[in-house]
């Protein structure tokens, strides 16, 4: 068995937190652009986890590995990676993740966590160095072969994992691959609660109103949501895409609005889950500065939840602090 196989071993394999007295927990939004349009104001979607001395990385868009160097984190630091689901505006830094850990030898096998098909993306990007491993590193020696370097275990709807020292991770499968409110028999989108003793960090990825994700969510320290300017946005493609068929256009408005959050969706959810405050990233919105979206979108939001709100920018970190 290499490696990249399904070790359910490596669920527990998490080497101890470290023992103080209030390990850290802190989130940091590396990109928060949404969708697969790149834009110059923020990079792809992209988050870092800290739980005590660990780094994880949740979702991992093109440009993780430069906005990690502009935080000063080297990617031997990270040891662990969540995906939510396989789009790949979610994805698309996976490889750079994977290929220059191995190109720097990295000590430590990086775990990859994510929904089914995240097995087959990762063997994918594996294959792809294959050329890179027979040139080697010129340094007299064969290198480490790639699939050594990286392991993935898929994960289900309602699953839990014990990360060790009182942290662990809840999985609920959401609606943005939902078709006609049923979910996609071959493909899952996952949302993450992260939990560390009595603090908890709920990721939502890409979902629409979910009932399974305001479960999730209940009673959490803080709603880390995607969310959408659904009218700005449709107006912008119909702009951008004067080729696009009525078909084309009519299908995107509905994918648009039923498999992302509304503002005034994501205070649904967070008013029903009764939660601590939200941290909204993944900006479906036109190309732009976001301070011309901020009031819409907050104003949706207060329709139903009345706490704090933040519109997180890139390399922005918040921290839970420390509680009985």
């Amino acid at each position: 068995m290499t490696a990249l196989a399904l070790s359910a071993v490596a669920i527990s394999s998490f080497p101890a937190l470290a023992a103080t007295s209030c390990p850290a927990l802190r989130w940091t939004t590396l990109g928060t652009a949404g969708g697969p349009v790149p834009t110059a104001e923020r990079s792809e979607p992209a988050n870092l986890l800290t739980i005590g001395e660990r780094r994880i990385l949740v979702d991992t868009g093109d440009g993780t590995v430069d906005q990690l160097a502009r935080i000063g984190l080297d990617l031997g630091a990270v040891d662990t990676v969540f995906i939510s689901h396989n789009h790949l505006d979610h994805t698309g830094g996976l490889a750079a993740v994977i290929g220059l850990r191995w190109m720097n030898q990295f000590a430590g096998v990086l775990t990859v966590y994510g929904p089914v098909g995240t097995r087959a993306a990762v063997e994918g990007i594996v294959a792809s160095m294959a050329t890179p491993g027979s040139i080697g590193f010129g340094l007299g020696t064969p290198p480490p072969r790639p699939a050594d370097s990286v392991r993935v275990i898929e994960l289900a709807d309602g699953q839990s994992l014990d990360l060790g020292a009182g942290a662990g991770v809840k999985v609920a499968a959401n609606s943005h691959f939902d078709h006609d409110g049923k979910p996609d028999p071959d493909n899952a989108s996952l949302s993450y609660r992260f939990v560390l003793g009595t603090r908890s960090i709920t990721y939502t990825g890409d979902t629409g109103p979910s009932a399974a994700v305001t479960a999730l969510a209940k009673g959490s320290d803080m709603f880390v949501s995607e969310v959408i300017a659904l009218d700005a946005l449709l107006g912008e493609i119909r702009a951008r895409r004067k080729d696009a068929s009525p078909e084309m256009l009519a299908g995107m408005e509905r994918h648009l609005s039923t498999h992302h959050l509304r503002p005034e969706a994501v205070g649904e959810i967070a008013a029903q889950a009764g939660v601590g405050r939200v941290v909204l990233t993944h900006f479906a919105v036109p190309p732009g500065p976001l301070p011309q979206f901020e009031p819409a979108i907050r104003a949706g939001i207060a329709a139903r939840y009345h706490g704090a709100v933040d519109l997180a920018r890139d390399l922005q970190s918040f921290d839970l602090g420390c509680r009985p």
